[in-house]
């Protein structure tokens, strides 16, 4: 029935969700580009699908359907006509599986771009149970992965956080694992709540851009979770979902792969959020604050969007995120700083457009040590954006329940407040239970007295607001006795008798009173006919019938003489009577209702205001006692009942720290809180509502049991051998004069009866004055409570009194005060009880003649005196009603007793008088009543405090083995009723026949087996054999498992209560030392005369006309005047607040304080090492770049020297040219040429002026510099053009020519670009044979290579890249010919080309793969070695040095390693790849590290944070070399220790460092992840940074070798799984003891 229960709300759910909720997909295929040519083999559509996955078409298009190069305007692809909607399929319950130590959960539906809000609302409000939005974050930025500084990180994530869990915010993103998204699921995680239903991070994310969202589709209601893996293929462009989001809205618009399409409903969902109700008892519409975090251009037109809208939506943006957040904040300080307006901005208009709305954004400045708090910085935006009132402010600030915000933007100093403004306010506040803003109104100037008035009070008992689960209407019902109508309206007189119901006994409420409801039913009857007409007749007929109900009501003349006054002020008052306080303790009332509606932080709050802190802490903890009671006997919630008890034990708790405070501070003052009269709570006193609360630490604390001492002892100041000295002044009453007795200062704090204030103390008494003690006054009257008999007698004169008189007095009040001690009446009482046991004893024992006998006389008057005390203290008891009386004195367990020994003993006593039958009936009776007065001795022991300890055990065990004699019993009577119908089965119906069944089974508990009837001759009935049987099973149940059971039971009692019996002792004590206090002091049956004089008083009390309060005023009290009472106030409040200082610096001083506080400066700490790091790691960049700048300078320096030299060589030759004009001509002999001018490629005697270096035939410069603005294809090769000169021999000298044209191009964005051309085309066919030539050349060209020499220093001090080490910088230094033909080009080397890897998709959205560009981008590099050390088994390496560089595509300065295929490796795979087979090893070898390096770009994502190594692997691309055509490949060179962790056969080191396992865990982690299809080996590289690695690919085949020639396969996996070793990382990862079972996630 459940789960079919389960199915129906199931299926209800999909039902409205399916009716009301749609999914678009596209219903036409119109193929993307617009010429023919450019349409592909496999075409996509506009929306981004292959033919073959639009599911609504039926037949695919063909080829000829398309537009052709001539046809029209290809028809344009638009949501609205070519996608289609039907219901949605994909809703539920995502379960992310990205991490084994994680688990989140999320809602998801997917939806149509044209989703209604409101439905979008209702769903997140009505099916996913989110909570009413009371501020709305909506996050932007950047969508790609970018990086986020430390400072700006932190305080993003904390603000944005704090900000959402502290005011209950929706904060709304993408929902993607990347960009800013994937920085709010970060920070969710490290400062969020795992509750989803306060999570409230919602992503609304795009539909088509999802990966592997086909996961997320079905229908099944019976699938509560569905698993998604959001690690998708590392090579797809399209992205995952964030698992630390709660809710997804899956936006549809029928494409695939494209972005944005979620952006409209986004800001259509915020409209309709914003226009919602912050609080249901609130006006105010919930705030939406854009948060900007990076972002690119359209981030800021998307800005300007939200503060130009209506209403205006703030927005707060986080400076130094980077890029849109870093340019709206610079805009911002520049419109800040700008005097002159918009006015400056008329040429740009979105500027102008800024300027306007500049105060609607706030910039966050992590870096600056003035700004407050991320989250108060976001709040206080909110706020100000708005443009509201302060009212609503308050009130926004009130819903979010931040105090802060209000207290230091809102309540500020100057700010001006409608009337009302601020009392509505409070009762928010209350009603909303923000303890905070309470305070915080108090504090600015709120006072109760004028707030708190009887509507208000109602409409807070009347609220629905907070945890009632409406258990105040059902108390009234039990109240009432009745049924109460829903929607019912409890008034303070329901109130009233709550409270009374609660706390019992004989309390009474102040709404109760006759007082209070006549005030009361004047005030409802004024609200109620201030809506009528105010004519004089209207007003007159009101009048009279309130006249008329409140004389036919039962009140006194005095409080009908009341009434009327009231009335006439009334009828003189305005309307505003209805709103009039009619409280005088405003405090009291409202942590009264705090209490009643179950909330205990405002009730702790209301708690330290007012007076009387210590009673109200009794008070609260009855009630909150006497509700958990309620709660269970209603079979209510226990959790409820139990939290409730948990409320009273912290009240208590309360009290008792605040008793303990003030009784080390003043003891006496401590003692006058206990009995001080309350006249705010019925009249009672501290201590009797701590005894009516069950308080027991409060009880037995050691201020009470002082004054309890003192209470009983009374005005005998005794030390030792007390009762010897009590007992002999009772029995020789001039022994009392021998007494001590205690002063009356000494008795100031204990309270007195109203028969010891009747006696008078302090009238008439000469020692009154001299003593200077305590004065009892009364409502500011120096008189005792009460009339004294002799006070209304005319006082004697101080020269009548007598020494006799005086004497006489003195007698008197010593027998007064040893006879009306407590202590003195538990005695005289005690050895009259004894006695008449004795004459009780006496007459049963003896034989009962025909009349009673002197002893039994005695007997009887004893019990009847006893009954008439009895009665007496039913009548005499607090309570009013009869019914409450009797209650409250049943309630007690030793009067029960006594009732019932009483009413025996009058049975007995009637059946005695008869002469026959009866009166044997009534000797029994006597017989059986003496039971009871002998227990009755047990009360009398409870006093002493060793053996009231053992009384109260034997009461708790008693009481609490009910349930096991009931089993016992059950076990008893089945065995003996089964036993006796088996013995007897002839036997006749009679009363023995019950007795048989259980005397003989109730016998065996006790050892009694009737051994002689299981072996006894007698012939035995059929079936007798089984009750032996029968016997032994019940012997060993009854007396081997449930007797020890009960002896266990009764153990355990004994020790629970042996350790608390001193604590139960002292809290028995006061009811003890009441009910001698109460009792006169007379013992029965002399009690009877105390009796007739409490008949006098009693005459004389009713004569004199009692006031209701007087009689209230009745018990053991301590009576205090104005003035004391004043004094006692204060004194409590100094304890309380010296009590709270002192809990404060506790709470400072604690451990746990400082260990937090330790943590929060660790992390400050933290954080500013984490800068000083990032500002060394600056410095020493900084330091790198000067380090090259300076070698730069050096090596240009050294290459100006060589120049200038080379210029004074040739203004030498030229002089030497002109003499040799003039002389005949020398044959040129090759010996007479000077090594400096021989070319590097002379003949047989030249010297070659590089000796470090031999260069090779390099070619000229790339075409790319030279023609900086040519396109590639345009590119003419360039040469160097010279003529022959001496064909031949060395001795021939040519007429040529060698010119050089160095025009200069336009300058383009890298600076000036050379070019060189020339009407001829030769190229060097030999070595110069002849340096005179040359010379002219130089001797004509000087001016022009000293210009290009200056360009080229100008153009190399702009490279701030080229960077060198000190070693290479040299070594670099001396390969720079020093030759002019060349010296003015520094980019010298080999030219080359440079292929990257890019990813494109193809057949299908959901797969890509990585394909090559299709031109390759020109390179120079110059190599540094040709050593073989750099050699693999597979590869050989090469380093170069790159000296130029097209579009960065390298980095000019840095050292590359060129790696080439083994010719052997070449050979071997020929026959594989017939042709090309370098280019095919290159590419494959490339495609397997770049594979390898998605999968540890996956890895690092995904490994927990207590694995810190995040390593990874080196860019590889394509290199053709043009000199010789080869096919390589190129990676930075990496510096340091190279290691090698495993190879390609599974052989891996044993790890020593967190890094080492890390790898080789990542080789496991490749494993199972690919689901046992790829294995990443051969890990090797030089710290993090990896190269060469191997993918083993299992059942790779030869002829489709898809990563190069160092898979082995089958065998190298193989190999791993045996050899591999797991470590702590593998721990990590979840992976140890999977290598036989892995899980299997998507593929790749």
């Amino acid at each position: 029935h459940c789960v079919n229960l389960l199915c129906v709300v199931f299926q209800s759910r999909r039902s409205w969700i399916e009716d009301t909720f749609c999914k678009r997909e596209c219903g036409k295929f119109i193929p993307k580009g617009l010429s023919f040519a450019s349409i592909p083999l496999t075409p996509r559509c506009c929306c981004g699908r292959l033919v073959g996955e639009h599911t609504l078409l039926e037949t695919g298009p063909s080829m000829s359907s398309w537009p052709g190069p001539g046809t029209g305007q290809q028809e344009e692809w638009s949501v609205e006509c070519h996608t289609q909607t039907s219901a949605t399929d994909a809703y539920g319950t995502i379960d992310f599986q990205d991490s084994a130590g994680r688990n989140c959960h999320a809602k998801y539906v997917r939806v149509a771009v044209d989703a209604k809000a409101e439905a979008l609302l209702q769903l997140m409000r009505s099916e996913w149970q989110m909570e009413r939005p009371k501020l709305l974050l909506t996050v932007h930025g950047g969508t790609e992965n970018f990086p986020l500084p430390l400072k700006v990180r932190q305080a993003f994530s904390k603000g944005l956080i704090t900000a959402a869990q502290s005011t209950g915010a929706w904060i709304l993103t993408d929902g993607i694992n990347t960009g800013v998204s994937r920085y709010v699921g970060e920070a969710v995680k490290k400062y969020g709540t795992h509750d989803l239903r306060k999570r409230n991070a919602v992503g609304v994310t795009p539909w088509g851009v999802i990966d592997n969202h086909s996961d997320l589709i079905g229908r099944d209601v019976s699938v509560v979770l569905r698993p998604y893996q959001p690690l998708g293929n590392p090579l797809s462009k399209r992205v995952c979902l964030n698992g630390l989001h709660s809710h997804f809205l899956l936006v549809d618009d029928g494409t695939l792969g494209k972005h944005g399409c979620q952006l409209g409903l986004r800001r259509k969902l915020e409209r309709h959020i914003q226009l919602q109700k912050i609080h249901p008892r609130l006006n105010q519409g919930v705030p939406v604050v854009c948060v900007v975090v990076e972002g690119g251009p359209d981030i800021v037109s998307m800005v300007l969007e939200y503060v130009s809208s209506v209403p205006p939506m703030p927005v707060f943006v986080f400076e130094g995120s980077g890029r849109a957040a870093d340019l709206l904040a610079f805009l911002h300080k520049q419109t800040a700083i700008d005097r002159c307006g918009a006015l400056t901005w008329e040429n740009h208009p979105i500027l102008a457009h800024f300027y306007l709305y500049k105060t609607q954004i706030t910039i966050f400045d992590s870096e600056s040590e003035d700004q407050q708090e991320a989250d108060c910085a976001i709040l206080t935006a909110t706020l100000k954006g708005t443009k509201t009132s302060p009212g609503e402010q308050l009130s926004t600030a009130l819903a979010w329940d931040r105090a802060d915000i209000a207290k230091k933007h809102i309540l500020v100093y100057g700010q001006h407040w409608q009337v009302g403004s601020l009392e509505q306010a409070m009762l928010d506040a209350l009603v909303m239970d923000r303890v905070g803003f309470v305070k915080l109104l108090i504090d600015n100037g709120m006072t109760m007295n004028r707030f708190l008035t009887v509507s208000r009070l109602e409409e807070l008992y009347n609220t629905q607001q907070g945890p009632t689960d409406n258990f105040l209407h059902l108390l009234v019902e039990d109240v009432k006795q009745t049924h109460i109508p829903k929607g019912y309206r409890v008034s303070l007189i329901d109130v009233g008798q709550v409270i009374e119901y609660l706390i019992g006994g004989a309390y009474r409420s102040t709404y109760t009173r006759k007082h209070f409801r006549a005030h009361y039913n004047l005030l409802y009857a004024h609200c109620k006919t201030g809506r009528d007409s105010s004519g004089p007749l209207n007003k007159k007929r009101r009048c009279s019938n309130w006249l008329a109900a409140s004389l036919l009501s039962p009140l006194s003349l005095q409080e009908r003489s009341i009434a009327l006054r009231d009335l006439k002020v009334a009828q003189q008052q305005s309307s505003e009577l209805g709103d009039s306080p009619l409280f005088v303790y405003n405090f009291n009332d409202l942590f009264v209702w705090a209490v009643l509606q179950r909330r205990q932080q405002m009730a702790l709050f209301l708690w330290q205001h007012g007076e009387e802190a210590m009673a109200r802490a009794t008070v609260a903890c009855k009630l909150y006692r006497a509700m958990a009671y309620e709660f269970q006997q209603s079979n209510m919630d226990d959790t409820t009942a139990e939290q409730l008890k948990t409320y009273s034990m912290d009240f208590g708790q309360l009290a008792v720290d605040v008793l303990d405070r003030a009784f080390r501070q003043n003891e006496r003052m401590a003692m006058k809180l206990l009995t001080s009269e309350m006249e705010a709570w019925s009249h009672f006193t501290c201590l009797q509502m701590a005894v009516s609360s069950r308080l027991r630490p409060f009880v037995s604390h050691s201020c009470t049991q002082m004054l309890l001492t003192d209470l009983w002892t009374g005005r005998l100041n005794m030390r030792k051998n007390s009762w010897f000295k009590i007992i002999l002044s009772i029995l020789m009453p001039p022994a009392i004069l021998l007494l001590e007795f205690k002063s009356q200062a000494e008795m100031s704090h204990v309270p007195q009866s109203q028969e010891a204030l009747q006696f008078g103390w302090d009238t008439g008494r000469p020692e009154a004055a001299q003593e200077g003690g305590h004065t009892v006054v009364k409502d500011g009257q120096d008189a005792e409570k009460g009339s004294a008999w002799w006070e209304n007698c005319p006082v004697p004169e101080a020269d009548t009194i007598t020494p006799v008189i005086t004497q006489c007095y003195f007698w008197t009040r010593r027998l007064y005060d040893f006879y009306t001690a407590p202590v003195v009446k538990f005695w005289f009482h005690t050895m009259s009880y004894l006695a008449f046991l004795m004459l009780f004893s006496y007459t049963v024992l003896v034989k009962m003649e025909d009349r009673p006998s002197t002893q039994e006389w005695l007997v009887i008057a004893y019990i009847i005196s006893t009954a008439v005390e009895k009665t007496r203290e039913v009548f005499m008891s607090v309570p009013r009603k009869p019914s409450q009386k009797l209650k409250v004195w049943f309630g007690e367990y030793w009067n029960v007793t006594d009732f019932l020994a009483i009413v025996l003993f009058l049975v007995g006593l009637g059946l005695r008088w008869d002469s026959g039958s009866y009166r044997t009936a009534g000797r029994i009776t006597y017989c059986l009543d003496i039971i009871f007065w002998y227990v009755r001795v047990l009360d009398l022991l409870a006093v002493n405090q060793h053996a009231g300890a053992y009384l109260t055990m034997i009461t708790k065990m008693t009481s609490n083995m009910f349930y096991i004699v009931v089993m016992m019993a059950i076990v008893l009577l089945s065995f003996g009723v089964s036993r006796k119908a088996i013995l007897s089965p002839d036997e006749a119906l009679s009363w023995s026949l019950l007795r048989d069944v259980v005397n003989q089974p109730y016998w065996m508990m006790f050892g009694e087996v009737y051994a002689g009837e299981i072996d006894s001759d007698t012939p035995c009935v059929p079936g007798a054999f089984l009750t032996p049987f029968l016997q032994a099973v019940y012997l060993f149940f009854q007396y081997i498992i449930m007797v020890n059971i009960l002896i266990a039971f009764f153990n355990n009692i004994y020790f629970d209560m042996k350790s608390i019996s001193n604590k139960l002792w002292k809290y028995n004590r006061y009811r003890y030392i009441m009910t001698y206090q109460e009792k006169p002091w007379l013992p029965p049956p002399l009690i009877i005369l105390s009796h007739m004089t409490l008949c006098v008083t009693a005459i004389y009390r009713k004569h004199r006309g009692l006031s209701e309060q007087e009689r209230d005023s009745c018990g053991l009290k301590l009576y205090l005047g104005q003035e004391d009472l004043k004094r006692l106030h204060e004194f409590e409040e100094r304890c309380l607040m010296s009590y709270f200082h002192e809990k404060n610096q506790d709470v400072l001083c604690s451990q746990i304080n400082r260990v937090r506080a330790t943590a929060e400066r660790a992390e400050e700490m933290g954080v500013v090492m984490g800068e000083v790091s990032d500002r060394v790691h600056f410095i020493q960049d900084t330091l790198q770049v000067l380090d090259s700048q300076l070698g730069q300078l050096q090596d240009l320096s050294a290459l100006a020297v060589d120049t200038l030299t080379l210029l004074s060589a040739s203004d030498s030759l030229q002089q030497e040219e002109a003499r040799l004009g003039h002389c005949r001509p020398i044959t040129p002999s090759r010996h007479h040429v000077p090594h400096s001018w021989t070319l590097p490629h002379g003949g047989g005697g030249s010297v070659d002026i590089m000796p470090c270096h031999t260069p090779r035939a390099y070619r000229s410069t790339p075409p790319s510099l030279l023609w900086g603005h040519t396109s590639r294809s345009q590119r003419p090769s360039l040469e160097w053009h010279t003529g022959v000169w001496g064909a031949g021999d060395h001795g021939g000298q040519g007429t040529g020519e060698c010119c050089v044209r160095t025009p200069v191009s336009p300058c383009g964005p890298a600076g000036p670009a050379l070019s060189a051309a020339g009407p001829r085309k030769s190229t060097w066919d030999g070595p110069w044979r002849s340096h005179l030539p040359f010379l002219h050349v130089l001797n004509r060209n000087k001016l022009c290579w000293l210009g290009l020499f200056l360009k080229n220093v100008a153009m190399l001090v702009e490279i701030d890249c080229f960077c060198f080490g000190c070693i290479q910088k040299h070594a670099i230094a001396s390969l720079i010919p020093i030759f002019p033909v060349v010296s003015w080009s520094l980019a010298v080397g080999e030219e080359v080309s440079v292929y990257s890897l890019e990813e494109v998709e193809v057949a299908g959205p959901e797969s890509s793969i990585s394909s090559w560009s299709s031109q390759g981008l020109s390179a120079v590099l110059q190599p540094l070695s040709s050593e073989g050390c750099l050699d693999g088994g597979l590869r050989r390496a090469t380093l170069v040095l790159c000296t130029w560089a097209e579009r960065d595509v390298l980095r000019v300065g840095c050292v590359y390693v060129v790696k080439a295929i083994q010719p052997d490796v070449v050979r071997t795979w020929q026959r594989v790849f017939h042709s090309d087979t370098p280019l095919q090893l290159c590419l494959r070898e490339i495609q397997q590290q770049r594979a390898a390096q998605k999968l540890m770009h996956v890895f690092n994502q995904v490994k927990p944070e207590n694995m810190p190594h995040s390593p990874r692997f080196l860019d590889m691309s394509l290199l053709h070399w043009h000199s010789d055509g080869q096919w390589l490949t190129i990676e930075r060179n990496m510096t340091g220790d190279f290691r090698k962790y495993n190879n390609n056969t599974g052989e891996e080191i044993a790890p020593c460092c967190g890094m080492e396992e890390t790898l080789l865990a990542f080789s496991h982690w490749t494993y199972q992840y690919s689901c046992r299809e790829l294995l990443v080996l051969d890990l090797q590289g030089v710290g993090s940074e990896l190269t060469d690695p191997s993918v083993i690919r299992a059942e790779d085949k030869s002829d489709d070798m898809v990563f190069g020639p160092s898979n082995l396969g089958d065998a190298a996996i193989h190999s791993f799984v045996i050899k591999h070793t797991c470590n702590s990382c593998c721990e990590n990862l979840g992976l140890a003891g999977e290598r036989k079972d892995p899980f299997r996630p998507p593929l790749l």
